[in-house]
């Protein structure tokens, strides 16, 4: 196996300079929020939500407060076509605790205490914490969550008993899930092998991950999101009160972005006057326009603790907040105050803010939801979202030794939606690597006359934004040009 070097550079993806962007000038407003008490709520506790299409999500019900009892609920409600009022598949009973189970013929494995799902097309995973902490692949169908035939145990040592906490899955179906840690110990992230390509997803359900990351400080690690092309990584920790950066890719490795930083300060007195200590929990990369969303709250928090709750916008390159969604300014605003809504419901507000997780879907409107609202709570941005440019991936130096100035053949290739571009250089030098479209457009500016030493480099090219045809990719050095050609099929 190669052993790579993470050689860290920060990279312009297009043209424009990365850090100027159009500012957040408009509003969000909830859309709506599913009803409580009524034949659309969720009926209990609401802990998160991923989101298939629009209109379209799981809402996962967990009593995942502790302290953890057995007979704790935990299960799937679908939506589709979903508002205030409609969308719900299936009959619930209000207030009812059960267990979903994953049933796969005569293999069953119970929810049990999970506290994040993710979507990936249809398909709904879930970090669950039954005794393997296996992550359990259900499907929303048309009208019902049904168990889908693919699960993964992530307990590596039968000795140690590790929870999982957060989930995410890239572009190419690798799945992310943080391992909680607390005061005394740090928590960690696993990334696994793509739910379209590792054998152990369909059968055996034992595989070791891709990669194991450490988080830099003790702490609770509440969520993790990831770049499309699994090319970055950002994890919450709610102790710390930090989120981190990783860079790298699931082969190669990851190592911490050092010009990456939040910290979340805020400490807002309640209108009882005592002091609230939120931190970052739920968190999300949107990767059309490249904004990163975090959800703040305080922690299973009832009472004052309704009064505070929001997402903060972050530049994804440097933590920099640029924009927030209020939840419980909203419900302030809308029903009159924090813990309310009038006459037990309201179509646009959830009330009683518990805002753990967030998503979103492919017209970037976002998702919320409340847990001791139970509610799912859609919200839209007023105006054009703007648009950031992802700076920050990673160029990796591998052990080879260079023969001279070359540029080779793009692997796998035809590839969907990424694929490595491997050079070697002689030579210090500078470098740039374009894309060209078959027209001659440039389509990205990868390597923009950065200095790199003499070695050899793999690049990981994210195509996903592209439309499927044969690409151009050209390497100089100030004295030479290489140019050959790749296929992009979807």
């Amino acid at each position: 196996m190669k052993k790579y070097l993470l050689y860290s550079l920060l990279l312009v993806i297009v043209l424009f300079n990365s850090n100027t962007y159009s500012q957040f000038n408009d509003q969000w407003r909830c859309a709506y929020a599913t009803i409580d008490d009524q034949p659309n709520a969720t009926g209990i506790q609401t802990i998160s939500v991923a989101v298939v299409e629009e209109n379209a999500f799981a809402a996962m019900v967990s009593q995942a407060a502790p302290p953890w009892e057995t007979g704790d609920a935990c299960y799937l409600i679908g939506y589709r076509n979903a508002d205030s009022t409609n969308g719900r598949l299936g009959y619930y009973a209000y207030n009812t605790p059960f267990n979903q189970i994953w049933l796969n013929g005569f293999d069953q494995v119970f929810m049990e205490h999970a506290r994040d799902i993710a979507a990936y097309g249809n398909l709904i995973l879930v970090a669950n914490n039954d005794a393997d902490h296996n992550i359990l692949v259900f499907e929303l169908g048309q009208d019902s969550v049904y168990t889908y035939p693919k699960r993964m145990i992530t307990k590596l040592d039968p000795f140690v008993d590790e929870n999982l906490w957060g989930i995410d899955v890239d572009a190419s179906g690798r799945v992310y899930v943080t391992v909680e840690g607390n005061e005394s110990t740090p928590s960690k992230i696993y990334v696994f092998g793509s739910l379209d390509t590792e054998p152990a997803w369909n059968e055996g359900f034992t595989a070791q991950p891709l990669q194991v990351i450490t988080l830099p400080d003790n702490g609770d690690a509440r969520d993790v999101t990831v770049s499309s092309d699994g090319a970055a990584i950002w994890v919450t920790n709610y102790l710390s009160k930090k989120v981190y950066c990783y860079i790298g890719d699931p082969i190669g490795g990851y190592q911490l972005y050092s010009g990456f930083n939040f910290i979340l300060t805020d400490a807002p007195l309640s209108s009882a006057g005592t002091t609230l200590n939120p931190g970052p929990w739920g968190i999300k990369f949107m990767p059309e326009n490249n904004w990163l969303f975090v959800a703040c709250d305080v922690n299973f928090s009832t009472g004052s603790g309704y009064e505070y709750g929001r997402i903060y916008i972050l530049n994804p390159n440097t933590g920099e907040i640029v924009d927030t969604l209020d939840a419980a300014g909203w419900n302030l605003e809308k029903t009159g105050g924090y813990n309310t809504r009038l006459g037990g419901t309201f179509g646009t507000a959830s009330g009683y803010t518990s805002l753990y997780n967030v998503d979103f879907d492919e017209k970037n409107n976002v998702y919320t939801q409340s847990f001791y609202g139970w509610t799912v709570d859609k919200w839209v941005y007023e105006g054009t979202l703007p648009v950031v440019n992802l700076t920050i991936t990673t160029v990796e130096k591998t052990d080879q030794i260079p023969t001279g100035f070359s540029l080779n053949q793009n692997y796998p290739n035809p590839f969907n939606p990424t694929t490595y571009i491997e050079f070697s250089l002689p030579e210090q030098s500078f470098v740039n690597l374009k894309i060209y479209s078959v027209t001659g457009e440039i389509v990205a500016t990868v390597i923009d006359n950065k200095e790199f030493s003499s070695g050899v480099y793999k690049y990981s090219f994210d195509a996903s934004k592209l439309a499927s045809g044969t690409y151009i990719y050209s390497l100089s050095n100030g004295k030479y040009i290489i140019n050959k050609k790749m296929l992009l099929i979807k």
